[in-house]
């Protein structure tokens, strides 16, 4: 049994997977291996997926990016999630974080909008690839302050959030799962959450639409889906399966300390979900002037 986290080691995915890899493989019998696959802002992972058997031993456990936005950025993909993929279960969310390093000039983002102000592009922003909840929501933080950010893509987590620490990138939106623990070292400071709540976590820490751009919202949320055509009696054994694992009083303690929100919603509820958020996702990427490849 393999799931395929389309992002690298200690990624939000990639944590989720193996949490549950204890539950999911006493119930299953056969060794649960979590595979990283990093690469095209999840699409790597997600087609490996697509090109594997349908009979439930091959799944993958990306974000909303790879299945709402991908298709929402056109033109026509070879492989598209929606048409290509089985959803499983919306497994759960995460708070995301605008942040910088802790040794950064920038102490507020209102510091930010004022460099950024000062020399149009000399602001950069890294993120997981075009199209992510990362890219989105620094393109969409430019668009709300007017201004001109030089957003930077990593195909590699860790680097991402090594680079910010070290100021060679200048901000990132991070989920909770890798930039809280550095949060709470000191290594990372943040300056935002793109939640519409504050994040009880951080309660000194504001949200975006706080400091003045209202109406400012940016999550991530991640799903675990098989090749189409699986066996639906398989796809609700699965189902059933993650929800036990979710479910793990050790499991939700160690998430909800990363941040990570429990949604886990039925395979018909997540296609509802999915279907429901593309025409809006749409609209952004508009809005945005984004594109596909």
């Amino acid at each position: 049994m393999t799931i395929v986290v389309p992002f690298g080691p200690g990624s939000a995915p990639d944590v989720m997977a193996r949490l549950a890899v204890p539950t999911l493989g006493a119930r299953w019998g056969p060794p649960v291996i979590v595979q990283n696959a990093p690469g095209a802002a999840g699409a790597l992972g997600v087609e490996r997926v697509v090109r594997a058997a349908p009979d439930g031993y091959t799944l993958v456990l990306p974000g909303d990016a790879a299945v709402v936005v991908r298709v929402s950025m056109g033109p026509r993909l070879p492989d598209e999630p929606v048409r290509d993929l089985a959803p499983i279960m919306q497994i759960g969310s995460v708070t995301t974080l605008l942040v910088v390093s802790g040794e950064s000039p920038h102490r507020s983002l209102a510091d930010i909008i004022a460099a950024a102000r000062a020399r149009p592009g000399s602001v950069s922003f890294a993120h997981a690839g075009m199209g992510t909840s990362q890219h989105l929501a620094g393109e969409m933080l430019a668009q709300m302050a007017g201004l001109q950010l030089t957003g930077v893509p990593y195909s590699d987590s860790a680097q991402q959030v090594l680079d910010v620490q070290a100021g060679r990138a200048n901000m990132s939106f991070q989920g909770s799962v890798l930039a809280l623990p550095r949060v709470r070292d000191g290594s990372l400071r943040a300056l935002g959450v793109s939640s519409a709540a504050r994040y009880p976590g951080l309660p000194d820490v504001p949200t975006i639409a706080e400091l003045g751009l209202r109406g400012f919202q940016a999550t991530a949320w991640f799903g675990l889906y098989a090749p189409t055509g699986t066996p639906a009696p398989v796809i609700a054994r699965i189902n059933a399966d993650m929800k036990a694992a979710t479910e793990d009083v050790e499991v939700r303690r160690r998430l909800h300390l990363l941040g990570v929100q429990i949604i886990g919603r039925t395979p018909e509820e997540l296609r509802q979900v999915i279907a429901a958020e593309s025409p809006s996702m749409r609209a952004v990427l508009r809005a945005a002037g984004i594109q596909g490849e």
